[in-house]
């Protein structure tokens, strides 16, 4: 913030800075089984300390609060990101030893949050949307049930059991300790599930770091035992559990009662769209199917799912949101999603190389590139259209040619 132009600083420049995606999203931790719970604006961060805080280096003079922020509640952190998205902080949940409401009543005050810190003294979040009684409300039950559960000491709890179950197992040699020490994990596996599905949804999150190890240790198995397996349901057991892993819990009538347009949520949801597919888009030579993305995204986000529509809408944002990859349509109709690298006449040239000994059908082109047979026809009538290709139709299937035409 400044003040009369000077530069100056304030509550939010004593925060830690929180990491983002390639497309600008809050960086969420996995590892620890960090899970997104709400997402609210027009959220004002005060001071209620006497004099000014430390001065980070920064100059100035001191601003005792950041008005028009948009405040995120995890299972870990409150994260807090300006307006115009410029810049993200985050305030861990460990550094809060005391949490209250204030504000309503005759007085006709903001609602309030009071937050109690250790390093920072008393702060406040005050809400101002038209909402701003639910919102207050909302953010009060949802962080102090994220204080009570304490998520962030779960890895320590991960590896003291960790550490239990290798000491009963070092009790033991040869054949015995293997056999001890995958009972006693079986063991806690079944104890972990029966503790997590029987209950609420709290019950589910304060064990999620645990199920998501529980998870990856069986995709590991099943992979390695992968060439003995002939069983359909471990293939697609395999391939289910490898998807998993959408860590936002935010769906978009969420969203929509936290005050944000539909403009905001398509925007979201196109950042979330980038990141998903990026790493995919890679590995699938920079084009993906619009049909294949929505399959894949909404796998991976398990029952917070999007429609077509919605995916539609947000696929359209790609490129004006700046997100390296756009929403293409071909002239036969299909839409795919490319990165903003990819390049047609280096695709074309490729196809060249590839039909310089013998001429290729759409099929073997498909298996060459390791791409569905639709997009692989879309590739090569576009190489057609740019001369670097011909094809001949007969009876049996369309063949496609280095145009030797141009040589003439």
């Amino acid at each position: 913030p400044t003040v009369n132009g000077e530069p100056s600083w304030s509550p939010l420049q004593l925060l830690p800075r929180a990491s983002l995606t390639l497309s600008g999203l809050l960086e969420i931790d996995v590892d620890d089984g960090e899970v997104e719970l709400l997402c609210r604006k027009e959220v004002e961060l005060r001071s209620n300390s006497t004099g000014p805080l430390p001065n980070p280096g920064m100059g100035g003079a001191w601003v005792d609060r950041n008005i028009d922020l948009i405040v995120s509640l995890t299972t870990h952190r409150l994260f807090f990101t300006n307006k115009d998205n410029k810049g993200s902080w985050f305030l861990h949940h460990s550094n809060i030893y005391n949490l209250s409401v204030s504000g309503g009543g005759i007085t006709f005050k903001l609602p309030k949050l009071v937050l109690n810190t250790y390093a920072l003294g008393e702060l406040k979040l005050c809400f101002r949307s038209c909402n701003k009684w639910k919102d207050r409300d909302d953010c009060h039950k949802l962080l102090q049930k994220a204080l009570d559960r304490k998520a962030w000491e779960t890895q320590n709890k991960l590896q003291q059991k960790q550490l239990t179950s290798n000491k009963i197992a070092a009790r033991k040699v040869g054949v015995d300790a293997i056999l001890s020490k995958n009972a006693l994990r079986h063991k806690e596996a079944a104890q972990l599930t029966d503790l997590a599905f029987d209950g609420d949804a709290d019950d589910l999150l304060q064990e999620a770091a645990e199920l998501v190890k529980i998870i990856q240790k069986y995709v590991s198995t099943l992979e390695l035992s992968g060439e003995n397996v002939n069983n359909h349901e471990q293939a697609q057991l395999t391939d289910m559990l490898s998807n998993m892993g959408m860590i936002s819990a935010l769906s978009k009538s969420d969203l929509l009662i936290s005050n944000r347009s539909l403009n905001d949520f398509y925007n979201i949801l196109a950042r979330q769209l980038a990141d998903f597919l990026l790493p995919k888009l890679k590995s699938a030579g920079g084009v993906i199917s619009l049909t294949d993305a929505y399959c894949l995204f909404n796998r991976a986000r398990g029952t917070n799912l999007v429609s077509p529509d919605d995916l539609l809408a947000a696929s359209n944002r790609l490129s004006c949101l700046r997100l390296k990859m756009s929403l293409r349509t071909f002239p036969s109709g299909v839409k795919v999603i490319q990165q903003d690298a990819f390049d047609d006449i280096q695709m074309a040239k490729k196809l060249q190389t590839l039909c310089t000994t013998n001429p290729l059908t759409l099929m073997q082109v498909s298996r060459e590139l390791h791409i569905p047979s639709l997009l692989a026809k879309e590739q090569l009538l576009a190489a057609e259209r740019l001369g670097y290709l011909c094809r001949d139709t007969t009876l049996e299937t369309t063949w496609f040619y280095i145009n030797r035409f141009l040589d003439f």
